[in-house]
């Protein structure tokens, strides 16, 4: 009954997006223009970048262009509206934190590279992969603003290092600030206007900016020694928490039953995600379709609201629960 119960909340919730992103042809670009948000809406340029729309000074009407429709421009007065906003220097604050429990446990936390603004890109991994361990791989803001993201990667990982039973049974690779310079100007995109999360190559080589040094330690790291039970890639939305799964069309319904396993596990934990999901088979430079489609890794992207206001019946702590949910759910399904 109780399983039936949950089946009842489980959605494939067309309204749920992180970005409303479509292709649209110059001509009927032209006769829209007039009702886009010239500050949220941006165009994809040829090398794969993106630019505010209003700067688009001519339209060819038989060109197809890539759109963008973002989030709202955080505003200053954003703390007073909202749930904290979540900054580079928080993570970094955070990591010192939790540094002295990390060496407890053998991780090894480093500072793998430099956004294209000198900041720091961040790992977390074993200091050696322990063969008899399940790997759980993590990545954290793809999306500079999106930032209630890693308010639920700080209470995962808090319960993470603090619980028995989950270091008997699993490792840790996660990657908590992809996007550092994206998160200091509460911009999704990186300081060259790329978005991150269609930026994965086959190999890095193929991939760009940030992506290319973490992917280079992901591979070298873990995708070369051990394959991760599963792949959690943390994002913000506009309206709903929800999970973003492939199709069965995808990677065949045993795959789709495994990544429903987790969405059902989760929601008998979290009220706010509460088993919806959205499917979709994204884009192909994606991090979690480049799992899924070139290692058969269960990749999931977790959605939570990004702009939470202030006094409606959710709180900060609401969403470091959250990420406490996620310990609890793997080590219940693995």
């Amino acid at each position: 009954m109780k399983k039936f119960l949950l089946m009842l909340l489980f959605t494939f919730n067309s309204n749920a997006v992180c970005v409303h992103e479509y292709t649209i042809q110059g001509e009927k670009l032209l006769s829209q223009l007039h009702t886009m948000n010239e500050m949220t809406s941006y165009y994809q340029k040829k090398d794969g970048t993106f630019e505010v729309i209003q700067s688009l000074k001519k339209i060819n009407p038989s060109h197809k262009y890539v759109i963008q429709e973002n989030h709202p421009t955080i505003k200053k007065d954003y703390d007073e509206r909202y749930i904290q906003y979540y900054s580079y220097q928080r993570m970094i604050n955070f990591m010192s934190e939790v540094t002295s429990r990390l060496n407890s446990l053998d991780y090894k936390l480093e500072v793998i590279g430099k956004s294209i603004e000198g900041r720091n890109l961040y790992s977390i991994s074993p200091k050696r992969i322990d063969p008899k361990k399940k790997v759980i791989l993590m990545f954290a803001r793809h999306h500079g603003d999106e930032g209630t993201a890693n308010w639920i990667v700080e209470g995962f990982l808090k319960k993470a290092l603090t619980t028995k039973a989950f270091n008997q049974k699993f490792q840790i690779v996660l990657y908590p600030m992809v996007n550092p310079d994206g998160a200091e100007s509460k911009r999704r995109y990186n300081k060259k206007g790329r978005d991150l999360n269609r930026s994965w190559g086959v190999s890095p080589s193929k991939s760009y900016d940030e992506i290319r040094t973490i992917q280079e330690h992901l591979n070298r790291t873990l995708l070369s020694k051990r394959k991760p039970i599963i792949a959690l890639d943390m994002h913000g939305s506009f309206t709903e928490d929800f999970i973003y799964r492939v199709s069965k069309s995808f990677a065949g319904e045993d795959f789709y039953n495994t990544q429903q396993d987790f969405i059902s596990s989760l929601a008998e934990r979290d009220q706010w995600q509460a088993g919806q999901f959205n499917v979709s088979n994204g884009h192909k430079k994606m991090s979690r379709i480049l799992l899924v489609r070139d290692y058969g890794i269960n990749s999931l992207t977790h959605e939570s609201i990004r702009d939470i206001p202030l006094n409606r019946g959710r709180t900060l702590n609401d969403l470091t629960e959250q990420g406490k949910a996620i310990v609890d759910t793997l080590i219940e399904l693995y």
